[in-house]
């Protein structure tokens, strides 16, 4: 009633007798399960991203470049706007300064011709002075510097004044702001001219990487989806196994002999929690006391116990010619000439149902099947088709 692995089945080298089924069962499995596991498509899956990842990050680079290029012209063009609105500015101020300054020198002009005109038929020295400069700002300053004029026409020179410096600094600004323009359209022009020259130079190269971006994104997404469909296949070969196994598993193919020879009965305990926290791995056919056991199978004895020791007691491993393993526990004794080497036909005699071992007291045969000498698998359903 317990699950048997003694060293017997330890020592087995797997595959030494491998049957056509258990051939074609490990190979179905080996389709779904290795290639998810395979380091060829692991391998691929992993080049491919990091060829992907790359290509990705060159053609980063290349378009990172083009952008700062991109970003410097902003800028430039940014500051060549603030330039020009300054511009608007000054000649906004220039031309109201100037108005102003014109209706000054008129005032101003009234007023000397008015001195002129009180000085009756003689011209003051003062007036004579002032015409002999060619400008009128010579004039003014001249004017200035003679101290002929009333405070109230001090007053009104100094208006003319102010308004002349105000003009002659504003012009000094725009002339700034337009040679600082001659230099910002400059920069501009050059920033376009890399532009064009680094995007001319690197067409080619980009649309390479484009292209090759493309293809190894469509690479890592195939390659990634044949690992899904790996993984899922190998799921549900895992779920099918399973499910197999609750239902009492897959039965056997070829000629199969009942192994307990009377009056019998058995349920699928596969998987059943047994003591230290151990799983059930055969089927527990119950039966009294002495009741034959037979080999289910033709072929050879490879190992006995005939002895009551261990979890089992008394048991059998019976190597069938169909390359499958048997394994016979809790026996009662052993049959005359049962022996390791020895070679037994299917339906032969070669115990009879005990207690032997944890049996607990229960007579029954605890029966497992190893194909290929491997590890057991439900019993259940071979037991009852042969049943």
């Amino acid at each position: 009633m317990s699950t048997l692995r003694t060293p017997e089945a330890r020592a087995r080298r797997i595959g030494r007798w491998v049957s056509p089924s258990f051939i074609v069962s490990v190979s179905l499995i080996l389709l779904v399960v290795l290639p998810l596991f395979s380091p060829v498509l692991g391998s691929t899956l992993s080049q491919k991203q990091a060829e992907l990842s790359e290509a990705s990050a060159q053609l980063g680079r290349l378009q990172d470049s083009l952008n700062e290029l991109a970003d410097k012209y902003g800028k430039a063009e940014a500051r060549l706007a603030e330039i020009d609105d300054a511009i608007s500015l000054a000649e906004n101020d220039i031309a109201r300064s100037k108005k102003d300054l014109g209706i000054a020198q008129a005032r101003l002009a009234e007023r000397v011709v008015s001195l002129y005109k009180g000085n009756h038929s003689t011209t003051p020295r003062y007036l004579e002075v002032l015409f002999e400069e060619g400008d009128f700002t010579s004039v003014l300053r001249r004017f200035s510097l003679l101290g002929k004029l009333a405070d109230q026409d001090q007053e009104l020179f100094t208006q003319v004044q102010n308004h002349l410096d105000k003009s002659q600094a504003l012009e000094a600004t725009l002339s700034e702001k337009k040679a600082a323009q001659n230099v910002q359209m400059a920069e501009l022009k050059a920033l376009q001219g890399q532009m064009d020259e680094k995007m001319k130079s690197s067409a080619v190269e980009y649309r390479r990487l484009k292209k090759q971006v493309a293809a190894l994104r469509e690479a890592a997404r195939k390659a990634a989806e044949a690992a899904a469909a790996a993984k899922a296949a190998a799921a549900a070969a895992s779920a099918k196994a399973a499910k197999a196994n609750k239902s009492g598993g897959t039965v056997q193919s070829g000629s199969f002999v009942f192994p307990v020879d009377g009056p019998h009965s058995y349920a699928n305990t596969w998987g059943a929690p047994r003591s230290g926290g151990r799983t059930h791995k055969g089927t527990d056919i119950m039966a009294p006391r002495g009741t034959p056991v037979v080999a289910c199978v033709s072929g050879t004895i490879a190992r006995t116990n005939p002895r009551d020791a261990g979890l089992g007691g008394i048991t059998i491993w019976l190597r069938g010619k169909n390359g499958t393993s048997y394994y016979y526990a809790h026996l009662d004794g052993l049959a005359s000439g049962i022996h390791a080497g020895a070679s037994v036909s299917a339906g032969q005699t070669i115990g009879w149902v005990g207690a032997t071992g944890n049996a607990a007291g229960v007579n029954h045969l605890h029966f497992e099947i190893h194909p290929g000498g491997g590890a057991a698998v439900n019993s259940y359903a071979t037991l009852r088709a042969a049943d």
